[in-house]
């Protein structure tokens, strides 16, 4: 009996490791992608005037802050110590309730993050399955990530530009780095002169 299951599973590990010989891969940086959207651009944009304008509230606590902090050093030699306990306590509060806003803001703003880019994400990973259709690739690999050692690029297909075109980026321009490995750079006027 043990024999029959320790065959099986050899002639499965063995199936899997000839389907996986013949698979067929793509690979892209999907941040990078993502961060070249034009939809991407307009989300930091909104994201950015979202945090100018808790950063107004924010330094304008701040001020308050200081403000009654210098009062009350002017004034504690001339204050009961009863007054002064009550100072540094309000102070203290203030202080509390300004690093509290603070936090409360960049949960806001994490959250606000993605919830901007869901979509945005959600139309990268369609265009991205589209292209793996038309290709006929049976997965991918996120190289962003930094999990993989190798890629065979004859063997892979960088579909970056493909997944780019349905979603409106430019198509890239390729450079050699050291290792011979390419890093790919979006053509932006910038790059040109």
């Amino acid at each position: 009996m043990k024999v029959r299951i320790l065959l099986a599973l050899i002639l499965a590990n063995s199936f899997l490791m000839l389907h996986a010989q013949e698979g067929k891969f793509g690979y892209i940086d999907f941040n990078a992608t993502l961060r070249r959207m034009p939809d991407y651009i307009v989300a930091e944009a909104n994201l950015r005037n979202i945090q100018s304008e808790y950063q107004e509230e924010l330094e304008r606590s701040k001020r308050e802050f200081e403000r009654q902090y210098i009062e009350f050093m002017l004034e504690q030699d001339h204050l009961s110590a009863s007054i002064v306990a009550k100072r540094q306590k309000e102070l203290q509060l203030l202080m509390d309730n300004n690093a509290q806003f603070r936090d409360n803001v960049q949960m806001e703003l994490d959250s606000k993050r993605e919830e901007l880019l869901v979509p945005l994400k959600k139309k990268l990973l369609t265009a991205v399955s589209e292209v793996c259709t038309e290709l006929s690739l049976d997965y991918v690999v996120d190289t962003g990530k930094g999990t993989y050692l190798y890629i065979n690029q004859e063997k892979g297909v960088d579909i970056s530009d493909q997944v780019g075109a349905k979603i409106g980026i430019e198509k890239r321009a390729e450079k050699v780095v050291e290792g011979g490995q390419p890093v790919l750079d979006s053509v932006d006027n910038d790059n040109k002169q």
